[in-house]
Formats: C-alpha cells, sequence, structure tokens
C-alpha cells in the first residue's frame, strides 16, 4: 500500500471518529433538551394538579358550608316547634295540676 493510501485511510478513520465524536455529543445536547424539556411539562402538570385540587378543596368546603348551615336552619325551626308545643303543654299540665290540689282539697 503507498503512503498515499495509507493517508487516505487515516484521514478517512480520523474523520469518521471526528463524526461519530460530534454525532455522541449532539446525541447527549438532544437528551439533555429532553430531559429539561420533560421537567418543565412534569412541573406545569404538578402545578395545574395543585391548581386544580384547590379548586376542588375550596368547592367541597364552600358546599360543606351550605350544608352545614341548612341543617342548622333545620334543627333551629325544629327546637323553636318543640319550645312552642312544650309551652302549650306546660299550660295544661298546670291546669291538671291546679283542677287536682283544688279537688282534693
Amino acid at each position: 500500500m503507498s503512503i498515499d493510501a495509507i493517508k487516505t485511510v487515516v484521514a478517512a478513520e480520523t474523520d469518521a471518529e471526528k463524526q461519530r465524536a460530534d454525532a455522541l455529543a449532539e446525541a447527549k445536547r438532544v437528551v439533555a433538551a429532553a430531559e429539561a424539556a420533560g421537567k418543565d411539562e412534569v412541573q406545569k402538570a404538578r402545578e395545574a394538579a395543585e391548581s386544580q385540587a384547590q379548586s376542588f378543596y375550596r368547592e367541597a368546603e364552600a358546599q360543606g358550608k351550605e350544608a352545614a348551615d341548612k341543617a342548622a336552619g333545620e334543627i333551629r325551626d325544629k327546637c323553636l316547634a318543640l319550645e312552642s308545643e312544650a309551652g302549650s303543654n306546660l299550660d295544661r299540665a298546670a291546669a291538671i295540676i291546679v283542677e287536682k290540689v283544688v279537688s282534693a282539697l
């Protein structure tokens, strides 16, 4: 093999090695960019999920407060009805006691 042929082969091998190194560096850059983009997407998804969870929490809290207020109103109405009924029963009970005391005399 002549010196020129050897130089050509060595140059081709050197060029091939350089291309391989360049391709490897480009692949690493692409992987790093994809990982960074993926991390950004995960962070955005996490923030969106947290925002949605807070919205659901506020909505559930409002519904719970509304249900509690409604229940408290119903219980208050029942208490007032029982007090009113007890008041009328008290008058009847007092009348019965007075009648028994008077008839015992």
